[in-house]
């Protein structure tokens, strides 16, 4: 499978690219939600593990970026988030979003949510 990770904390996305990596996944990370955008733009993923909360260009506009470019369906993304979402709810609204998973998360549970995509390589 291959995985983009987009988040801002360096060591998340140290993490993930060792434990994808390890479990015999291709991984891509970046530490910006633009340079995020530009690669999901330029290349396909199997997935996108997408961090909300980043300065500058966040999670959202990322989504939105998608959406308006008309790209945003063809996109399985799972939001990591350590903000309580309240009365958004991102996953019922389609925005090429399949599952959400609240940091602090389990690796494997991770691993789990993206072997559920059902995604066909």
């Amino acid at each position: 499978m291959k995985i983009l990770v987009v988040d801002d904390n360096n060591s998340i996305t140290e993490l993930l690219s060792q434990y994808f990596k390890l479990k015999g996944h291709d991984c891509t990370v970046t530490n910006s939600g633009k340079e995020g955008l530009w690669l999901c733009l330029h290349h396909k993923f199997d997935a996108i593990v997408l961090d909300l909360a980043m300065p500058e260009f966040t999670g959202k506009d990322f989504l939105d970026s998608l959406n308006q470019k008309g790209k945003i369906e063809q996109q399985k993304i799972i939001v990591l988030t350590a903000m309580p979402l309240g009365d958004v709810t991102l996953k019922g609204t389609r925005h090429g979003i399949c599952e959400v998973v609240h940091k602090p998360f389990k690796l494997d549970t991770l691993m789990k949510t993206l072997e559920s995509l059902k995604i066909v390589v």
